[in-house]
């Protein structure tokens, strides 16, 4: 039982420390054009957006909303990628009982 303790203490100690890389890590995506930037932290919040002017022109309305779309939810991928890596890193060597 005091084993079962201890792993689970540790576990959540390695998952604070995994939450604090999370919020410092930022991943950045840019479209393939090239007119939507997004940067994204660990957490999934988006920290920055640039887009180019011509996007901003009258009657391009459908196209910067999905190239801003595509980029936001490109930019999420990447970071539950990195999370997942990080957390393999983090976590594989952890031995817990019963799982």
């Amino acid at each position: 039982m005091l084993d079962k303790l201890k792993g689970i203490f540790e576990a959540q100690k390695q998952m604070n420390v995994l939450k604090r890389e999370l919020e410092k890590m930022t991943v950045e995506f840019e479209s393939r054009d090239g007119k939507v930037k997004v940067s994204m932290s660990g957490t999934q919040k988006v920290t920055g957006l640039e887009i180019s002017e011509d996007l901003l022109a009258p009657g391009k309305k459908n196209i910067l909303e999905k190239t801003v779309m595509d980029s936001v939810n490109e930019a999420a991928e990447k970071v539950q990628r990195a999370a997942s890596e990080k957390l393999r890193a983090n976590m594989g060597d952890l031995k817990l009982p019963g799982m």
